[in-house]
């Protein structure tokens, strides 16, 4: 027997060993430099795109955040706006109902004048056809013409007895007034 490396054909393995040798050096002087280039740029490019892509995830953020606050701020505004117009509709109802009432009171107020000046113009008119038929009935009464003297005492006489009946005929129940 023989040696460990006794074989026979030890110049083959020799020359291989070189061979592989210098493929490992022409590989890692020539090949493993451009390929390990191309990693460490793809890796960069990876590198980049992940940076990118949280850059424009925060960007999105912020864009979301933001329209979310929009929304929420539109939404006060419509609500604000919402309570601004009920309490200008309210208000234009409590104006409307206090000219109506004002309205009315005025109306009521003329109604009241008016109704006061037909019955003034009602009793001058009696009080007129009161003085004429006592300064009759006084005539013929009397059977004679009253002076002036008498005539005036006799009508402010007979229109105190008018108001005086009026008066106490005004306020009674059931005396047709």
């Amino acid at each position: 027997m023989g040696t460990v490396f006794d074989f026979p054909n030890t110049s083959l393995i020799f020359w291989q060993l070189i061979s592989f040798a210098v493929l490992l050096y022409l590989l890692y002087r020539y090949v493993y430099p451009p390929i390990r280039d191309r990693i460490l740029q793809r890796q960069q490019q990876i590198e980049q795109a992940i940076d990118e892509a949280e850059r424009t995830r925060a960007e999105a953020q912020e864009l979301l955040s933001e329209y979310r606050r929009q929304i929420e701020e539109a939404r006060g505004e419509g609500r604000r706006i919402l309570d601004e117009s009920r309490k200008q509709g309210e208000a234009q109802l409590e104006r409307a109902k206090a000219e109506a009432r004002e309205e009315s009171d005025r109306i009521i107020q003329r109604s009241r004048e008016e109704i006061e000046r037909e019955r003034d113009s009602a009793l001058q008119e009696i009080r007129q056809e009161v003085a004429d038929m006592v300064i009759q009935a006084s005539e013929q009464v009397l059977g004679r013409t009253v002076d002036r003297d008498e005539h005036d005492r006799l009508i402010s006489q007979a229109l105190d007895d008018l108001d005086s009946e009026l008066a106490s005929g005004a306020g009674a129940p059931g005396s047709g007034r």
